[in-house]
C-alpha cells in the first residue's frame, strides 16, 4: 500500500455572489474529488509560500493571503492509498495571473455557489468550507 503524508495547504478563493473556486483532481488519492486548490509543502518552504505556489501552479492565479481558516487533519485509506495530511486552509485573493487549468493534475475547475457545492468533496474540504462560512457570518 502506498502512503502519502505531510504538511499541506489549501486555498479558499472567494468570488462575488458567494462563489468559490474548486478543482477536480486527477491525482491519487484525490481522483474524482472536488477540492480546494493546494498541495504539499516542499522542503525549505513555509506553509504560506506553499499555498501561493500551489495556487499558481494549479490555476495560473497569483494570490495574496487574506487570513487562515484553520488547521486540519486528514487521515484514512482510499483506493489502496494510505494518507495522513495536515492541511492549513487559507482564504486568498487573486492579485494577478489568468485562471487556467494545469493540465496534468487537474481534470477541471469551476466556480460553485457556497449553497450548491458539488459532491464528492475531498476529505476535510467540506469542513474547511463550512468553517469559512461560519467565520463570514460571525464577522471573524
Amino acid at each position: 500500500m502506498k502512503k502519502y503524508s505531510g504538511k499541506t495547504s489549501t486555498a479558499l478563493i472567494p468570488y462575488p455572489d458567494d462563489e468559490i473556486l474548486l478543482i477536480k483532481r486527477n491525482t491519487r488519492p484525490f481522483v474524482g474529488y472536488w477540492a480546494l486548490p493546494g498541495g504539499r509543502m516542499d522542503p525549505g518552504e513555509t506553509i504560506e509560500q506553499t499555498v501561493v505556489r500551489e495556487v499558481k501552479e494549479e490555476t495560473g492565479l497569483t494570490v495574496e493571503i487574506v487570513k487562515v481558516v484553520g488547521e486540519y487533519v486528514e487521515v484514512g485509506v482510499k483506493d489502496d492509498v494510505e494518507y495522513e495530511y495536515y492541511p492549513t486552509c487559507f482564504v486568498v485573493k487573486p492579485v494577478g495571473g489568468e485562471l487556467k487549468k494545469q493540465d496534468t493534475e487537474i481534470q477541471e475547475m469551476q466556480l460553485f455557489s457556497l449553497n450548491a457545492l458539488p459532491l464528492p468533496l475531498a476529505f476535510e474540504h467540506e469542513k474547511m468550507i463550512r468553517d469559512y462560512v461560519s467565520h463570514q457570518k460571525s464577522g471573524v
